[in-house]
């Protein structure tokens, strides 16, 4: 590994890394709203981004130094691999700019008829120093996506388990499992409804390398409605007093 990605790896030790994907239907949604949020992450002393589009990455290019996780979401109903999921999509994502390139590395089919975790050796041919996240469902997708040759892990995909334990809270239990399958191997980034500095600090105290964080901080709606859907339950049930 270069010096480079040394220090990469380094500078997002311990770190919040700020996920700034909103979508065009969000209320928040504005034309720069992308930048917006990277600053407040610079503001907020973020050590990194997860930026989705080459569009993106590119305009956040300018205005950071820091480590950028670059993807590029293929979102087609009929397809289940959607992030960076053809070396297309990685080349953009590399052009832009982005430090760590994130891919799909789960075992499930694309529209090729190519596991997805199969893109790890295509990048590492064409672009063998470029440091690789692989975005996994388990620790069993986890350890072969590192002995793949991918860089870290990340359970961002964990919903998409069969019976997952819940899609609306992180899975802690499940980030354990991954931790221990690839200690010796490469590093795990926790990604997936972190929603308090509370759950960012379990995360590393139980082996995370940096926390990814975005709707709890970059999408105030849904902020709102986690709030709210819990409140909202008592708001009838707890008795006035005078």
């Amino acid at each position: 590994m270069n010096d480079k990605n040394r220090k990469i790896i380094e500078d997002i030790k311990n770190g919040l890394i700020l996920s700034c994907q909103v979508k065009k239907t969000d209320p928040l949604y504005l034309p720069e709203i992308i930048e917006k949020l990277v600053m407040c992450g610079e503001w907020g002393d973020a050590c990194g981004y997860r930026i989705d589009t080459p569009e993106n990455i590119a305009k956040i290019r300018k205005i950071t130094n820091k480590p950028i996780i670059g993807l590029w979401k293929i979102n087609i109903e009929t397809e289940d691999v959607f992030i960076t999921p053809t070396m297309r999509e990685v080349d953009e994502v590399v052009k832009a700019g982005a430090d760590i390139v994130a891919v799909d590395a789960t075992d499930r089919m694309n529209s090729y008829g190519k596991k997805a975790y199969e893109i790890i050796s295509e990048i590492k041919e064409k672009y063998p120093d470029l440091l690789i996240l692989a975005d996994i469902r388990n620790a069993q997708e986890a350890r072969e996506a590192l002995k793949m040759g991918a860089h870290m892990v990340a359970p961002t995909l964990y919903r998409f388990n069969d019976n997952p334990k819940s899609t609306d809270s992180p899975d802690f239990e499940e980030l354990a499992r991954i931790v221990e399958a690839c200690e010796g191997l490469g590093l795990v980034i926790m990604e997936g409804k972190i929603s308090s500095p509370e759950e960012a600090i379990q995360s590393l105290y139980l082996g995370a390398h940096a926390v990814v964080i975005g709707s709890a901080i970059t999408r105030p709606h849904l902020a709102t409605l986690r709030f709210t859907s819990v409140m909202n339950k008592y708001k009838r049930k707890i008795p006035l007093k005078y």
